[in-house]
């Protein structure tokens, strides 16, 4: 990556901080479930505090860049004003959430920055480009590691493991799907007794043979009223927790961090 890019990035850090402020610190949201009636409690979203300029430079860990929108995103098949429109992202959910990418890798083209990013929703793993101007960034040093055969979630964090929790998986035909992935939202449903527990973490997933779901099939990791189906391959190809560790999960964890579910 040039002085350029690098520069704009910095910058654009920077930017993540003045849209706080104008978003009133946007530390909770409002959303709906499937099949849960009535409207979402507010849940929080964690941001990483970006390193401030000329501080010293932080320890050398796998980090991570997520955009976040200021205004609607217009996402092209390549790094030009003139390539097709692969996809236009809303700054907001449906849930009324903050829409986030997570950058893959930055190009630039006559000299403005293009960024690659991963998309949330279907067709699974799908990315595109986006033009520089239409997201602020911060960085996230978490990740999630989803392994089904073994049925189990592991947090890393700045490099470190952290903890490991056991989990349900989809069923035979709705098997969770695999690939690479990141936290699209943290909703509250309305009753935390209800299947999906007390907090639902949406991914950029979907399970392709829920498409007629109202939300297209997405795949959660959330919370459960049945904690003893816990490892097992029960659900509809979300990922389900024990309430607490769902909430543990949260708390280290922000939203847009990857999350990579191998088979």
């Amino acid at each position: 990556m040039n002085a350029r890019i690098r520069e704009i990035l910095l910058l654009a850090v920077g930017l993540t901080l003045v849209l706080g402020a104008a978003l009133g610190g946007y530390a909770v949201v409002r959303a709906r479930a499937h099949g849960v009636p009535g409207g979402q409690v507010l849940a929080p979203v964690i941001m990483p505090t970006p390193t401030a300029s000329g501080a010293t430079p932080a320890p050398q860990y796998e980090r991570w860049t997520v955009g976040i929108a200021r205004r609607p995103i217009t996402v092209r098949r390549r790094p030009a004003d003139d390539a097709p429109v692969q996809a236009r992202l809303p700054m907001q959910t449906p849930a009324d959430y903050p829409t986030v990418v997570l950058v893959d890798k930055v190009r630039e083209v006559d000299g403005v920055p293009w960024y690659l990013v991963w998309l949330p929703g279907p067709p699974n793993e799908s990315r595109g480009w986006v033009r520089d101007g239409q997201m602020a960034f911060y960085s996230t040093a978490s990740k999630i590691v989803i392994d089904l055969s073994q049925r189990k979630l592991t947090v890393y964090r700045r490099g470190e493991l952290m903890r490991t929790f056991p989990v349900a998986v989809g069923r035979p035909g709705l098997e969770t799907p695999n690939g690479h992935f990141f936290i699209t939202q943290k909703l509250r449903p309305p009753d935390p007794n209800g299947v999906y527990g007390v907090l639902q973490l949406g991914t950029s997933a979907t399970q392709p043979k829920l498409n007629g779901w109202p939300d297209g099939g997405l795949v959660a990791i959330h919370g459960t009223s049945e904690p003893w189906l816990i490892g097992k391959a029960i659900s509809h190809g979300c990922v389900r927790m024990k309430n607490a560790a769902v909430q543990e999960v949260s708390r280290l964890v922000p939203t847009g961090s990857p999350v990579i579910i191998e088979k």
